[in-house]
């Protein structure tokens, strides 16, 4: 997520605080007189942790073949009169995929003809039947094969996510069994014109928990960051600044910093605090700045 994403995250978030947190800065233009908190309240921390964060795009996308193979009938006209494999099934090249007999009046004879794959793959599609015949102008192929049985994700992005996504990056689908990794195979040069996305494909490895045609969502990982961490809900905005609520020396002091990278709940500090800090858990308006305050790490809490 960046630094975009957290301002709006904590605009949305920081509605019910902005008033009370402003009270809490400036207490005169709400009409409150500043008097002092309470002695020794009690007030949940979080020690600020040096930690590496991933910078990651998400991407909702459609399994689909990394390449098609069409098998189409060798003559035209023939009637298929055999079909040896269903959707589903692996296939070599030059294996027998169903028999035409050749044209001409029913029961004229001749040795019937082989249909046989092109490609080692996995059958996808058959558009053979009993009896139909055959003709490469057909909508359907005979089968339709992806070729040696490997997917890829394709999806589309906004320009916006693309300046940081090149090939050879990882990224990583959501399933209801766990992550399954992949690498980003191809970024299209250009933009559609209508969806204004340009075409991505993620290649993946054959997965039992993967089928084609299947909506997935995941993430591709642009990048890393280190640096300061602290939970998400530590911070609150005020305009277009930043801020935490630091204890030191057993007293609270509102501190402005500037968020980077946010994953699962955690936000990377890049300016304004330093690893050992301890931060207010969840920003309040019922602790003010040089409040006397006993901090209470989770640990201790248990």
């Amino acid at each position: 997520m960046s630094l975009p994403s957290v301002r709006h995250w904590l605009r949305r978030r920081a509605a019910p605080l902005a008033i009370p947190l402003l009270a809490v800065l400036d207490p005169l233009t709400m009409g409150l007189a500043a008097q002092p908190g309470p002695a020794g309240q009690a007030v949940t921390v979080a020690r600020v942790a040096e930690e590496c964060l991933a910078d990651r795009v998400p991407f909702i996308g459609m399994l689909v073949a990394r390449e098609d193979a069409l098998v189409l009938p060798p003559i035209e006209g023939g009637r298929v009169t055999e079909v040896l494999v269903e959707e589903g099934a692996r296939v070599t090249a030059g294996q027998v995929l169903a028999r035409l007999a050749p044209p001409g009046p029913a029961g004229s004879g001749g040795e019937p003809i082989d249909v046989t794959a092109p490609v080692d793959g996995l059958v996808l599609a058959r558009g053979a039947r009993i009896g139909v015949i055959a003709s490469a102008s057909s909508p359907d192929p005979l089968f339709r094969l992806a070729r040696d049985g490997a997917m890829d994700v394709a999806t589309g992005l906004a320009v916006a996510r693309l300046a940081n996504v090149q090939p050879g990056q990882v990224a990583r689908l959501q399933t209801p069994g766990g992550l399954i990794a992949g690498r980003v195979r191809h970024v299209a040069p250009e933009i559609d014109r209508q969806s204004r996305l340009s075409l991505v494909r993620i290649a993946f490895e054959a997965d039992p928990r993967l089928r084609f045609g299947a909506s997935v969502a995941g993430t591709i990982e642009i990048g890393a960051g280190c640096g300061p961490v602290v939970p998400i809900s530590a911070l609150v905005a005020e305009g277009e600044r930043t801020m935490v609520q630091r204890v030191r020396d057993g007293r609270v002091e509102t501190v402005t910093v500037r968020p980077g990278l946010v994953e699962g709940g955690r936000v990377q500090i890049r300016e304004g605090l330093a690893a050992g800090d301890l931060v207010v858990s969840r920003a309040s308006a019922f602790v003010r700045d040089g409040d006397l305050v006993r901090t209470i790490l989770p640990e201790t809490a248990r």
